[in-house]
């Protein structure tokens, strides 16, 4: 049908001036967005303009769009807090170096614990194989002899993972407080697998070292 063909030319070009600006476009949900819609063009010309519908065509540019949107829908849940449970979202506030993304990453390998009685989460000098941050509750430090009171929204035994060394001072959680901790192995694989996580997570704990050393 060459005459639709050339009444229906600006489908063609249009979309593949928006694929052209995509390819410049750096910014991931604006690209995808420009490819979503450069897709749904195309597949209009498929449909409308030859004789009959090239149906090959059709089901192959609805399965590069079906994925482009899986994409997308997965970099839009990395900006947005949407899922999260209401205490996640308190703690996310003070994962401030984090994307919402990230946070979800991290959480999933977070264990959420509540200390029926008075928890040892540290021992000076000892191995530490987690990182706790304190939700809410008290704790104390006992270190060189000196004991000291713990804010709410601090971590423990951050100097332990940050250095890879013994836990430097002994921290005891009173009873009713709430942490969560991860695992060092667990932290390890996720930032092995994820670079972004692992420079947020540093600069989080460097800042917390940094308030202690200038609190003490």
């Amino acid at each position: 049908m060459q005459s639709g063909f050339f009444d229906a030319a600006w489908l063609v070009h249009l979309a593949s001036l928006l694929y052209v600006i995509a390819f410049l476009v750096r910014e991931q949900l604006s690209l995808r967005m420009l490819v979503l819609f450069a897709t749904g063009l195309y597949i209009a010309y498929y449909y409308f303009v030859p004789e009959r519908p090239l149906w090959d065509a059709i089901a192959w540019s609805l399965v590069l769009g079906a994925a482009n949107l899986m994409v997308m829908v997965s970099l839009l849940l990395q900006r947005t807090t949407y899922g999260l449970s209401q205490r996640e979202q308190a703690l996310f506030k003070h994962f401030h170096t984090m994307n919402p993304g990230e946070f979800r990453k991290l959480l999933k390998i977070a264990q959420w614990k509540t200390a029926g009685q008075a928890e040892i989460l540290t021992l000076e000098n000892q191995p530490c194989e987690r990182l706790y941050y304190i939700v809410e509750g008290a704790a104390e430090v006992k270190k060189g002899g000196k004991v000291l009171q713990v804010r709410v929204g601090t971590f423990i035994g951050e100097v332990a993972y940050f250095l890879k060394r013994d836990a430097s001072a002994t921290v005891t959680l009173r009873a009713g407080g709430e942490y969560v901790c991860w695992t060092h192995g667990d932290l390890t694989n996720l930032e092995r697998k994820n670079p972004a996580i692992r420079v947020a997570l540093h600069q989080l704990l460097s800042s917390d070292m940094a308030a202690k050393v200038a609190a003490s």
